[in-house]
């Protein structure tokens, strides 16, 4: 191996802290505030779902449902001497599957921004 370039290192000053005291002390500051700001940002990312989100969440599982659908179709048609009803019905089961979980994923959507019962009710045209 080589031999290190550095041969000369400063002597440390007698009554001056250690750099790694100071850096420990710093660590161990930043590791107490940490998971209280950890805790903060994970509610705020549960309880607000930007529209984008929402909107990705729903069609991504509306789609996946209609292509596991089919696929278990075409799976069956090709063991079996179904050749396209398998897929036909299973597509259209996995259609109604996926209807079915976003109607369940807006509703929990909706309930996890529920309106507090203490808001006034506003009144509408019809009112």
């Amino acid at each position: 191996m080589s031999e290190p370039r550095d041969h000369k290192r400063p002597e440390p000053r007698p009554g001056a802290p250690s750099v790694t005291g100071d850096l420990e002390a710093r660590i161990a500051r930043a590791q107490a505030q940490r998971p209280a700001a950890s805790a903060e940002a994970e509610q705020m990312r549960q309880g607000d779902m930007s529209g984008l989100s929402r909107g990705l969440r729903l069609g991504s599982e509306f789609v996946a449902a209609i292509i596991v659908g089919a696929g278990l179709g075409y799976i069956i048609d090709m063991f079996l001497p179904t050749r396209p009803w398998a897929m036909v019905v299973l597509l259209l089961l996995g259609f109604a599957a996926g209807v079915l979980n976003v109607v369940r994923a807006t509703k929990q959507m909706n309930a996890a921004t529920a309106v507090p019962p203490d808001t006034p009710a506003q009144r509408d045209d019809e009112d």
